[in-house]
């Protein structure tokens, strides 16, 4: 398990802050508002193209009386995903939630261990073999291979929208939107996530005047690539950025942290985004702190609930720093954990009521699958689900307090832009800024 903990945690990075290839073709456009503040954004995109062929009526994994589900997974680093899908699926069949009493026909995940070339395998057994509806899963290796084969053959498919096979596509669908913001070379604007910036000041108690900024991320596409999507985030925030630099070795850690930490420091930063892996991460904020730093120190990797007590050192690295995270805590304890606790327990989960990062973007997934079949009604086949969720959807979660609203087209250009900030204390994690939704920055792309 703790080798899966390492390597999700690295994968949360590259969440954040990849910008990565791909683009829109002709199709559908975006439109209709989102909440959240974000309403500027889905304006912004009303324009752009969805990729994929329209809903031709197929009616693949549907019968009278059940929709097939199918899960591909990167195992070693999503452990326990099944329970998250399970947990919501068993609810919505339990209580009748489908129209036309339709059930969830759920396959268990498949592991496609860590290879592009097996997820492809996967997804198209699923789809050609196993003749399911819709697909679900998280993997950072559901590449183009694996996106573009689901949305050439009409298979709404689900996950983290942090790849590039998430945005801009019609039948993919990222559980918070799409997260990159240069996911094509050709899109008309950027769309920047404001809570990278807004709720690390926020959680620091700075404004973006006050706002010196370091930003230390790790020697590869993803580092540099995020570096500077961030730092002008920032400066559109109005917070000036005084140190900038992806120079620490990857996967890591450093043989020595001295270097960077001096090279931090002699910038005078009062907020530093550790924009590391996990390997790096905790020795990096461990260091920081015994440098004498006194600014604010925020990773976007620690948040992974019972980690903190595996080990007396990581909790000590990690001491004071700030996490942020982009699935509701479960320390909100509002009445979507609630539901979550209560579905993990009638579904007998092997967890519990405990929710893992995996388990929560599991969960949320499988909540708006749940939604939108729920919008398209009994008549479902391709065309009805593409004219439904791709021309006037809102997803609004199955509780209150839950993941953030999101209307469609447009969320498959934008993010949901939404997080929370925890400050780790010991073994805790208290939360100083509650889940909320942020208004995300957009830039004209046009010269």
């Amino acid at each position: 398990m703790r080798r899966g903990l390492k390597y999700i945690v690295g994968v949360a990075v590259v969440t954040l802050v990849a910008a990565m290839g791909g683009g829109p073709a002709n199709g559908a456009t975006a439109g209709g508002a989102s909440t959240n503040g974000n309403a500027k954004a889905a304006e912004a995109v009303k324009g752009n193209t969805l990729t994929g062929k329209a809903g031709t009526g197929l009616t693949r994994g549907v019968s009278s009386s059940s929709i097939k589900v199918g899960c591909y997974l990167q195992q070693a680093s999503f452990q326990g995903a099944d329970a998250g899908y399970r947990a919501r699926f068993n609810r919505a069949n339990t209580n009748n939630e489908l129209p036309g009493g339709r059930k969830i026909d759920f396959s268990s995940c498949q592991d496609d261990g860590s290879n592009p070339q097996t997820n492809l395998q996967i997804v198209q057994r699923l789809v050609q073999q196993d003749q399911v509806f819709a697909v679900v899963g998280i993997s950072a290796d559901v590449l183009t291979g694996s996106t573009d084969f689901m949305n050439n053959n009409q298979v709404p498919f689900y996950g983290w929208g942090f790849l590039p096979g998430f945005c801009g596509t019609r039948w993919g669908f990222g559980f918070n939107g799409c997260l990159i913001t240069n996911y094509s070379q050709n899109q008309p604007q950027q769309v920047y996530q404001a809570n990278l910036a807004e709720g690390p000041m926020e959680a620091a108690g700075l404004t973006a005047k006050d706002t010196k900024v370091a930003l230390q991320s790790g020697d590869d596409d993803a580092g540099h690539a995020g570096n500077e999507t961030i730092s002008q985030l920032f400066k559109l925030e109005g917070a000036k950025v005084v140190y900038k630099e992806s120079n620490i070795p990857v996967p890591g850690p450093p043989a020595s942290f001295t270097p960077f930490v001096q090279a931090i420091n002699a910038a005078n930063p009062n907020l530093l985004l550790t924009l590391t892996n996990f390997q790096t991460a905790p020795g990096l904020t461990g260091a920081m702190t015994a440098s004498g730093y006194k600014g604010a120190n925020v990773n976007f990797v620690g948040y992974i609930p019972g980690l903190l007590n595996t080990s007396a050192q990581l909790a000590a690295n990690f001491n004071g720093a700030f996490v942020s995270s982009q699935t509701v805590p479960q320390e909100e304890q509002t009445a979507y954990i609630k539901q979550i606790e209560n579905d993990l327990t009638a579904s007998n989960a092997s967890t519990g009521k405990f929710i893992t990062q995996a388990i929560a973007t599991a969960y949320a997934q499988a909540d708006l699958l749940v939604s939108q079949l729920k919008a398209v009604g009994s008549k479902l086949d391709t065309k009805t689900f593409d004219q439904k969720i791709n021309k006037s959807y809102t997803y609004k979660p199955s509780a209150q307090g839950g993941q953030g609203q999101m209307s469609f087209p447009a969320m498959h250009f934008i993010p949901a832009d939404c997080a929370a900030m925890l400050k780790i204390s010991g073994t805790t994690y208290n939360e100083v800024v509650p889940f909320s939704c942020y208004e995300s920055k957009v830039k004209s792309s046009k010269k």
